[in-house]
Parts: structure tokens; C-alpha cells; sequence
């Protein structure tokens, strides 16, 4: 009924009308496709109500700051329900700029400009962006936490969850756990912001190692979000595929498949404003099915999985970066140790961008190519990825088994390519970390001196 009496509305403002009447009409006419999530339409009645306030001359724009300030935010969120994040954040920009020039705007309007723009800094993959945007905002909502607890409990909700997307849980819990509480004292125990909150939260517990309390929040969750909405809305499926993670980390993976393979029909039922959740559901369940050992069937679900995220998402965006790795992964089982290369080293290039060196991701993927270069007996590339991940342990683990066994490996690269002084070099340094950590005569400690022994043997010739 709004979008007809807005389109009516629109014929009806002539040649007499004014900029600003023509440029209202045009607005309450997306806003009204907006919400009935036709976003291209809306986007295009946007677009020509900024192109009508742009082309206005100076004078007419003076008196139209605040409608260009609301087209500006409705243009952006259009662009966000489509998905493309890189130009809603250029417009947020915008907007953020022109809010801050004048003195006389409302720091609330600020507020929701800088959460915006934060939101689609993380959704494009540019995480430090988001974190120092978060950060800010936070600061500023503190003064105001008292009388506006929801929102303040919002922003820390938000810069918990982007703390956990550069995987510094053990920061991002204590904000994720402060808001979940300030939302269980303002809210009514089955809010739908409250089943928000507690995946969030879940989400935490499940990756610093607590499935049990992962597990319980999450059905907490699915129990908040089944009684407020239909069975089949797109938001049930995205907690159903969460607890699905939950019981992956317990090591159900039949109970994980049932409840992802629940959730992929009603996702793609919604299209496309479930575009992300989908990808996310399908990485999930490849990475079940290559667990399962339905290594073909993790395939192809990934690669469906990895064609969607690259049709709207950055090409460095960290999603991409995870299902790169798992499907890595499932070819390196099917011993397609080409393709599976060609995968891991494009994982490397957006996890590196995206996170700093000592992040496990990172090393992880330098473990994989490391190993699977020396599989091949490509010795000179697996030595290259070793002698990554040995500067990256020295910084973080340098007395570990990890390190030792990553000095051995470095042993068997050097002794291959007849760098035999080298060699000595590495495999002395892991029967040192070995000799400390291990009583004598452990296993470990044996065969690093074993592999000492082959080294001299070959130096020496006795």
C-alpha cells in the first residue's frame, strides 16, 4: 500500500514541484521497495534523488543538507542488503565526513554512520579498519552507557564479534559476556536480540575450547529464535547451523550434518539477502563431509561454496580464505597435491593480508605447503615454507615440539639439497629443545639424534 501511494505520489510532482518535493517523493518510494526487499529498485530511485540534489546548484543543496544526509544512509544501506559492501562503505564515508564537518549534528547520527561503516569495513574483509572504527565508538558510547544501555551493549556485541574474526577470543569474551548481561537486564528473556547476543557468544565459548557452555548457549538461542519466528525463516537456519558447529567442535559430526543439511534448502529459499549465511553453511558442511570422509561430496560443496562467496564478497575477504582452506584440504586428501597447492597458496596470500604473522591460521597453511612441497620432494619450496614458520615460531613458540619438528623437517630439506653444515645446524637446535623438555631416553630425543648421526655420516663418511 506505501509503495503505491508513494508511486502515485511520485506522478504526481510535476514540472511545478520543487527539487526538494521531487527528491522526497523519489526517497519515500526506495524506502518503501527497500522494505520490501526489492534493493535494486530502490537503489535506482536513490540514485536519482542524489543525482537531483547534486545537480541542483549550490545554493538549492544549502537547504537540502539533511535530505542529502538521508539518501546518502539509504543508498548505503541499499547497496549493504545487496551484499556490496565496498560501495556502502565508500557512502558511509561520505557521510561520516559531511556529518563531522558541522558542528550542530547530533552525535547519535555520528554514532550510527561510524557503526555502519565499521560493520561494512569487517564485511569486506578490512578488519583492522573495523576494529579501530568499533574502538572509537565505544569510547564514545561509554559517557552514555547509563541511560543508553542497549546501544551501548550493541557496540561492545560488535566489537566483540569482529575481535573474534581476527581471532582474539580471549579480548573479544569479556565484552561478548558484558552484553549478553546489560541485554538479559533491558530485554525480556525471549527478545529476538537476545538470540543474537547468545550465538555471539557461543560462537566465543566454542572457539577458546568450552563446547559444553558453546553448546548451551546456542540452544538457548535456537529456543529464543523458534519462538518468535516461522519454522522456515532464514534466521532459525542460521542458529541451527551455528549449534550444527557446536557439535562439530564436540566431535558429533552426524549430529553437524544433519543440522547444516537442514539449513542449506531454507537458505537458498531466501536468496539473496542469505547469500553469506549460505556460504557459511556450505563451507561448514564440506568441511564435515571431508572429516566424514565423503571426501568427493566436500568437493563439490565447497567449490559451490567458493563460486557464491567470490560473486559478491573481496577477493581478500576472510571467508574466502576459509573455504580456500578447506578445500585445499579435501583435494589434499583425494592426493591432488597440484590443485591442493594452488589452493593453500591462495588461502596464504588473504590470510596474510588480513592477519599478522603469528596468527594460527597463517601458520598453519605455511605447515600444509611445507609438507605437502616435501611429499612431492620439491625440497628447495618446502624449505622455503619451513624457514617461514620457524622466524614465526621463534617468535611465538621457540621451545616447542612444533618447533623441533619443523627444525627436523628444515633437516631433511637441507640434507636433500647437499647442505649438509645447514642441516647440522637445525636438527642440533631440536635435539637442544628436545633434550630440555623430554626426560632421557624419550623417543623424541632418540630420533633427533638419529637424524644427528645420519647428518655426520654423511659429512664425514663414517
Amino acid at each position: 500500500v506505501a509503495a503505491r501511494l508513494c508511486h502515485e505520489r511520485l506522478k504526481a510532482t510535476g514540472v511545478s514541484a520543487t527539487i526538494k518535493q521531487r527528491c522526497l517523493a523519489l526517497y519515500d518510494m526506495g524506502l518503501a521497495l527497500q522494505q520490501m526487499i526489492k534493493p535494486q529498485d530502490a537503489q535506482m530511485h536513490f540514485v536519482k534523488a542524489l543525482q537531483l540534489i547534486e545537480n541542483s546548484g549550490e545554493s538549492a543543496k544549502v537547504t537540502m543538507v539533511q535530505e542529502h544526509r538521508l539518501v546518502l544512509g539509504q543508498l548505503a544501506a541499499c547497496y549493504e542488503q545487496q551484499e556490496m559492501f565496498v560501495e556502502a562503505q565508500g557512502l558511509y564515508e561520505a557521510l561520516l565526513l559531511e556529518l563531522n564537518e558541522r558542528p550542530e549534528t547530533d552525535k547519535r547520527d555520528i554514532a550510527v554512520a561510524m557503526n555502519n561503516l565499521a560493520y561494512n569495513y569487517s564485511k569486506s574483509g578490512q578488519l583492522q579498519q573495523a576494529l579501530d572504527t568499533y574502538k572509537q565508538l565505544l569510547e564514545m558510547k561509554s559517557a552514555d552507557a547509563p541511560t543508553e544501555p542497549l546501544s551501548f551493549a550493541i557496540t561492545l556485541a560488535n566489537l566483540g564479534h569482529c575481535l573474534m574474526e581476527t581471532g582474539q577470543y580471549e579480548q573479544s569474551l569479556p565484552m561478548l559476556e558484558k552484553s549478553v548481561s546489560i541485554s538479559r537486564e533491558c530485554l525480556p528473556g525471549d527478545h529476538l536480540d537476545m538470540a543474537e547476543g547468545l550465538r555471539n557468544l557461543s560462537s566465543c565459548y566454542k572457539h577458546l575450547g568450552d563446547v559444553r557452555k558453546s553448546i548451551q548457549l546456542c540452544e538457548e538461542a535456537v529456543a529464543i529464535a523458534s519462538h518468535c519466528l516461522p519454522t522456515q525463516h532464514p534466521r532459525i537456519a542460521v542458529y541451527l547451523s551455528q549449534l550444527a558447529s557446536c557439535y562439530h567442535k564436540a566431535g558429533d559430526l552426524d549430529s553437524s550434518i544433519r543440522l547444516t543439511g537442514q539449513c542449506v534448502p531454507i537458505l537458498k529459499q531466501n536468496l539473496p539477502s542469505t547469500r553469506s549465511d549460505l556460504c557459511t553453511a556450505l563451507n561448514n558442511l564440506g568441511l564435515y563431509y571431508s572429516e566424514k570422509g565423503m571426501v568427493n561430496e566436500a568437493i563439490v560443496v565447497l567449490e559451490e561454496c567458493l563460486v557464491a562467496e567470490r560473486s559478491f564478497l573481496a577477493p581478500s575477504h576472510p571467508s574466502v580464505g576459509t573455504t580456500l582452506w578447506n578445500l585445499g584440504s579435501a583435494y589434499f586428501k583425494r592426493e591432488d597435491c597440484a590443485r591442493a597447492t594452488e589452493l593453500f597458496r591462495e588461502c596464504l596470500s588473504i590470510r596474510e593480508n588480513c592477519l599478522p604473522a603469528t596468527h594460527p591460521g597463517v601458520i598453519a597453511v605455511l605447515w600444509e605447503l611445507g609438507d605437502i612441497a616435501l611429499i612431492q620432494q620439491q625440497y628447495a619450496e618446502s624449505l622455503q615454507m619451513y624457514r617461514r614458520l620457524h622466524d614465526t615460531l621463534c617468535v611465538t613458540f621457540p621451545k616447542s615440539e612444533d618447533m623441533a619438528t619443523v627444525c627436523d623437517n628444515m633437516g631433511i630439506c637441507y640434507v636433500k639439497l647437499a647442505k649438509l653444515n645447514d642441516a647440522e645446524v637445525v636438527l642440533t637446535e631440536s635435539l637442544r629443545i628436545r633434550t630440555a623438555t623430554y626426560p632421557a631416553g624419550h623417543d623424541k630425543i632418540v630420533a633427533s639424534e638419529r637424524w644427528l648421526r645420519q647428518v655426520w655420516q654423511l659429512k664425514f663418511g663414517q
